[in-house]
């Protein structure tokens, strides 16, 4: 099989809230508008750092963020810690025929997952999110985006 041909930058973007059940054999299809956005590429899954959902990277976006690390890299604890949080609880995803994912188990418990996610649409990237964790956070970010925009109102 070829490899992947790399997503021109800025050219795929996945929009839109979709929720979709997870099956008994922890099995979950991915949205056809995301599958097609994705184009066939595989995927890399993350935890997130920030929040409480697992990440899903475009494989070539994911790769294109990567510097070599070097022996000297290896020996600074800021950067041990960095790529143990960014490198150790991510997996390589591949969409079957059908365009579903196979979910890592401790990806799972990390978003609090156990009978549907929600796919959440963020540019280049899309989440994956407890249904009703989704929803609070998608209010949450509302709620402080009018903020900020009420505070440059009063201060123009």
């Amino acid at each position: 099989m070829a490899a992947a041909e790399p997503m021109p930058s800025g050219s795929a973007q996945f929009r839109g809230r979709y929720i979709n059940k997870l099956d008994a054999k922890k099995r979950v299809s991915i949205p056809a508008a995301f599958r097609a956005a994705l184009a066939g590429q595989p995927l890399v899954l993350r935890r997130s750092n920030r929040l409480g959902c697992i990440e899903a990277w475009p494989a070539s976006l994911f790769e294109a963020s990567i510097t070599p690390i070097t022996p000297a890299d290896v020996n600074l604890e800021e950067d041990d810690d960095s790529f143990y949080v960014n490198y150790a609880d991510t997996v390589d995803a591949t969409p079957d025929s059908e365009g579903r994912l196979i979910m890592d188990a401790k990806l799972l418990e990390h978003a609090g997952i156990t009978d549907s996610i929600a796919f959440l649409g963020k540019n280049q990237i899309f989440e994956l999110w407890e249904p009703s964790a989704a929803d609070a956070m998608i209010e949450a970010a509302r709620a402080r985006a009018q903020a900020r925009a009420m505070t440059r109102r009063q201060g123009a």
